[in-house]
């Protein structure tokens, strides 16, 4: 296998920034940015150069290539950072295809509200739907919820969220009592009941 950072990753210019898969070479920027993604727990292994680049070599290989670092630049300087990927089953491999997940999304706080989340954003949807996903979860820090409703997302009903899909039953069990899980479809049909997002199997 090619080294992460002699890779061709695809890039998206958006406004200032330009958005693309991780490199090794972006990890540095990473681990100063993404922590704040997850907060003061979750948040400490991206800190860890190592835990960093255990990722990419995981991105980039096997179903779970499926997940994406992607980073937004200014130039060559990384001053945002995004994980996401196809929801997974309880054994890690089988991906739900209909089901995106943003995990998280960092911008430097000196580059906020600039369009680099956006840019993000966009990049992990469009990755996403081209993957086949038919809805997008988030679990969505208090300061981002905002962010995430101009943006088409709404306010899951519950701290778990089930999902029928045609791969079986996913459940999104919220990580931390401070954060909202949040939800965007591609189709009309999907809509809450309960604790449950049903209508994915008609459309």
């Amino acid at each position: 296998m090619e080294p992460q950072d002699q890779a061709k990753p695809h890039c998206t210019a958006t406004g200032a920034f330009q958005v693309r898969d991780a490199l090794d070479a972006d990890i540095p920027g990473i681990c100063a940015v993404m922590p704040e993604a997850f907060g003061f727990m979750g948040g400490a292994a991206w800190m860890d150069p190592g835990y960093v680049a255990q990722g990419l070599e995981s991105c980039a290989a096997g179903l779970s290539g499926r997940q994406k670092i992607k980073v937004a630049l200014e130039g060559s300087e990384v001053v945002g950072c995004s994980y996401s990927g196809l929801a997974l089953a309880a054994d890690g491999q089988t991906a739900h295809t209909q089901l995106g997940v943003v995990h998280g999304i960092a911008v430097r706080p000196d580059r906020r509200r600039h369009g680099a989340a956006s840019a993000l954003l966009t990049a992990c949807e469009d990755y996403l739907g081209g993957e086949g996903e038919r809805i997008m979860i988030a679990e969505v820090r208090p300061g981002s919820i905002g962010f995430f409703a101009a943006r088409g997302y709404a306010t899951a009903p519950g701290p778990a969220l089930l999902i029928p899909t045609s791969t079986g039953r996913y459940v999104h069990q919220q990580t931390t009592p401070t954060t909202t899980l949040m939800w965007k479809s591609r189709s009309a049909a999907v809509r809450p009941d309960g604790t449950a997002l049903v209508g994915l199997l008609d459309t």
